[in-house]
């Protein structure tokens, strides 16, 4: 009862926040370009269905995993069996083509909405007896939140295999173009799916971030006929503008305790990176006299920034304490992030983007598009998205932090996708 009731309490959270202006229309959608053929084989049985169901949640599970890059779900076609509960498992049968997991479970009417109920079977018996249950759970959604439903299933199998907390109940922001006088600012689900406007212009959007609750963005417009940082809250929809220096004001990043924004302007003719309150106040200047200085990016712990310079002659990543000063070379060429575990550096270096291990100091490339920018880190660090050209078309790119599972966003509706930005986790668990 207190399990049900906590998961509840969490989608009733993510109702508020997010459905009064949600549409279930699909923005953008994940085409998968390099699978993983080391990821660890899962099987997700189709759930059962007593009655009418809105989507198929076992395929939304199945594609979370697989978009994780550390499972590999079994092709439906595949399937031996497709049994609805721990107690229809023959183990034997799934470990016998080399599948140690599986997922079932079952979706029935529920007071106006949907019962969603399932259970992760280890059919090896590494948890002490082939045909375990090791992780269950039952919970009511409306149908509307069906797809929110299924993302709980997923959050809980993945943080039960790989002790790494789930992400797919996050969001993304990111702004579509669509000819020379159309932008809007938009958020949907992690997969393109529930989006909706946040706000529409006739002139640029651009650089959406997340606060850390998840109940703002801050972005940089030009709706006044000059760039501005404005702080737009998602509930109550009501916008403040908080960085209007004298000539370009861009890059917003908030601080983790969400108190502050850090963003570029060039007011005294070079850029340079400014702080400021959330709610405005005179910003201080933390960088002068050092060529451009822009894209700041606040460590987890708030007590350095990560930006990019220009001061060496070329554009790349420096860090400096949260004060000012102090700035070392961290290489790469811009748009530096540091992982919420303080672990990897995801960066641009060239056109293409690079982790590095902060604890071996060892870099790797992990995209292999074209004209690769603005990199975005998922909260549990496994994912990064980021905005790419194809063709005429700029398209937002999915990848896994190792590099080894990569996939496209392209957009359905037309226009250019760009300036992603990953939520921060929008559930307390």
């Amino acid at each position: 009862m207190k399990f049900f009731s906590r998961l509840t309490s969490v989608i009733t959270v993510l109702g508020v926040l997010f459905t009064t202006t949600a549409q279930a229309d699909e923005d953008v959608r994940i085409s998968i370009d390099q699978g993983v053929s080391v990821a660890q084989p899962i099987a997700v049985v189709p759930f059962k269905a007593n009655g009418g169901v809105p989507a198929d949640v076992a395929q939304i599970v199945a594609d979370d995993l697989r978009n994780s890059g550390k499972f590999t779900p079994l092709e439906r076609s595949r399937l031996p069996a497709q049994p609805a509960s721990a107690g229809e498992v023959n183990a034997e049968q799934w470990t016998n083509i080399g599948i140690d997991n599986i997922v079932v479970g079952q979706v029935s009417p529920a007071g106006g909405g949907y019962n969603i109920a399932y259970q992760l079977i280890d059919t090896l018996g590494t948890s002490g007896s082939a045909g375990n249950v090791i992780a269950q759970g039952s919970f009511n959604v409306s149908g509307a939140q069906i797809r929110l439903g299924a993302h709980t299933v997923s959050d809980q199998v993945f943080e039960k295999l790989t002790q790494i907390r789930g992400a797919f109940r996050t969001k993304i922001a990111y702004v579509v173009q669509r000819g020379v006088s159309s932008y809007e600012l938009r958020v949907s689900d992690y997969d393109g799916f529930n989006a909706f406007t946040v706000v529409s212009s006739k002139e640029p959007l651009m650089s959406p971030e997340w606060a850390p609750d998840g109940g703002k963005l801050a972005y940089v417009t030009f709706e006044n006929k000059k760039s501005q940082v404005v702080v737009h809250d998602l509930r109550s929809s009501a916008r403040k503008v908080i960085g209007a220096l004298k000539g370009h004001n861009g890059a917003p990043s908030f601080s983790p305790d969400g108190s502050r924004v850090a963003f570029a302007s060039n007011q005294d003719g070079l850029l340079n990176i400014y702080v400021t309150g959330v709610n405005g106040g005179t910003p201080r200047q933390l960088t002068s006299n050092a060529g451009n200085n822009t894209e700041p990016s606040w460590s987890p712990d708030g007590g350095s920034i990560l930006f990019t310079s220009d001061r060496g002659g070329s554009p790349q990543v420096y860090r400096m304490s949260a004060s000012g000063g102090g700035a070392s070379n961290l290489g790469g060429s811009g748009s530096g992030k540091i992982s919420a575990d303080g672990k990897s550096l995801i960066m641009v270096s060239g056109d293409k983007i690079v982790r590095r291990d902060l604890v071996s100091g060892s870099t790797e490339t992990i995209s292999s598009t074209f004209l690769d920018e603005s990199p975005s880190i998922s909260p549990n660090g496994t994912m990064v998205i980021y905005s790419s050209t194809k063709g005429v078309s700029k398209v937002l790119q999915l990848v896994s932090a190792d590099g080894r599972f990569k996939a496209t966003l392209p957009g359905t509706g037309g226009g250019q996708y760009k300036f992603p930005a990953w939520s921060p986790y929008l559930t307390k668990q």
